[in-house]
């Protein structure tokens, strides 16, 4: 703009507001398009835009391509997909874990990724394995062509392993499965209440970490080694054969039936212990839901009786603790497992109760009128009733064809 005031005069036919306005549109930035936008800048950051959308393209193609890369060598590594076929020859030292063999096999060129070795090893929980993988100390000759599991395979001591087939029949308790076991030669006595007491199963049956420590708990995993016939491995440790019946126990007690414990408000424990008093008290099957109805009324809040009463609970106790057959005279035995002292729910399962059992324990049936008692009779048949008058009458007629039969 000019410094001095221009005073506006006519100049032929144009006013001085238009001379102004011509001055103006001469100042005006000559790369200004027909909307007042800069033509260059514009074009400039659409070129810039391409440039970093190529470099980004080219960044994710190279990340992509050396992933595969790795990708490859490591799997290939692990599973020796391709692998160069020559023979090396490694010295083990003693006590070596797989951390340090590792480093053995990488400085030897049998492998490639050491650290990958160390990570499949831990995933593989190989040095929790002793019994398995407990490498010798020598010198072996192995092939660079050899996937990892194979690797840790040629450095433990090779066995002649055999199998037995072992049947494990309902109803028996932790005591009789030891004493099967231990027929067969299978581990000791003290390996098996070990394990069976402190093994950590870890993670893969959850349900354990639910078992109630209750006071004068016998075991812990009474009730949860599934009753069936196993072919096992031999010269394992103890804790391999229970893990095996553990399993049958996981198919066995299904999700469907977890959620059945869970919608009756009972604990998996409640049902088991229910259930091997079910299987211990009644021979036959068909009499299983009376027996039930029978204890889980006795069981129910606001019952009128409050102990459970049934002998099979007191035998379990004592043939344990005594070690020796049970008399009539030793029903008084004292003991948190004796249900005529205890009131309501005992300690734990006295026995690895059947699938039937199990069932019947989850669904008791109904009967037109609440059973509170149940006696055997001569046949082993269950005679249940709702009143003790009922019940005393039963026992009376039992007693009468008793001596009909004599």
């Amino acid at each position: 703009m000019s410094l001095f005031k221009r005073k506006k005069r006519n100049v032929g036919e144009y006013t001085g507001d238009d001379y102004e306005n011509a001055l103006r549109e001469l100042d005006s930035d000559p790369d200004d398009d027909f909307f007042g936008t800069n033509t260059f800048t514009e074009s400039a950051s659409t070129v810039t835009a391409l440039i970093k959308g190529i470099v980004y393209i080219a960044f994710v193609i190279v990340a992509a391509c050396t992933l595969a890369y790795f990708g490859i060598s490591f799997f290939n590594d692990i599973f020796a997909f391709v692998k160069e076929d020559r023979e090396v020859e490694v010295v083990i030292p003693e006590y070596v874990t797989s951390d340090e063999l590792a480093d053995i096999l990488g400085d030897a060129g049998v492998i490639k990724h050491p650290g990958v070795f160390r990570f499949y090893a831990k995933l593989k929980k190989i040095d929790k394995k002793e019994q398995t993988y407990k490498f010798k100390a020598g010198t072996y000759t192995v092939n660079a062509n050899t996937n990892y599991d194979g690797l840790f395979l040629s450095f433990v001591e090779k066995k002649i392993i055999t199998t037995v087939r072992i049947t494990v029949p309902e109803g028996y308790t932790v005591d009789g499965i030891i004493d099967l076991f231990l027929a067969q030669g299978i581990g000791t006595r003290e390996g098996w209440v070990d394990a069976v007491q402190n093994y950590d199963f870890g993670e893969e049956y959850p349900y354990l970490a639910d078992i109630p420590e209750n006071e004068g708990r016998i075991y812990r995993l009474e009730g949860y080694l599934f009753p069936d016939t196993y072919d096992f491995y031999t010269g394992m440790p103890e804790y391999y054969y229970l893990r095996r019946m553990l399993d049958r126990f996981d198919e066995i007690f299904s999700s469907e039936l977890r959620d059945a414990c869970e919608e009756l408000g009972k604990s998996i424990d409640e049902v088991l212990t229910v259930a091997s008093i079910i299987e211990k008290e009644a021979f036959y099957a068909n009499d299983y839901e009376l027996v039930s109805q029978v204890i889980w009324n006795r069981l129910a809040d606001g019952s009128p009786i409050a102990y459970l009463e049934c002998e099979s609970t007191v035998i379990y106790a004592m043939s344990h603790d005594l070690g020796r057959k049970v008399t009539e005279a030793d029903f008084s035995y004292v003991s948190p497992y004796n249900s005529s002292l205890q009131r309501g729910m005992i300690p734990g399962p006295i026995c690895n109760p059947s699938y039937n059992a199990i069932i019947t324990s989850i669904y008791p049936g109904e009967s037109t009128k609440p059973l509170y008692y149940f006696v055997t009779d001569l046949d082993k048949n269950v005679r249940a009733a709702s009143t003790k008058k009922e019940h005393d009458q039963n026992i009376e007629d039992i007693k009468k064809e008793a001596a009909q039969a004599h």
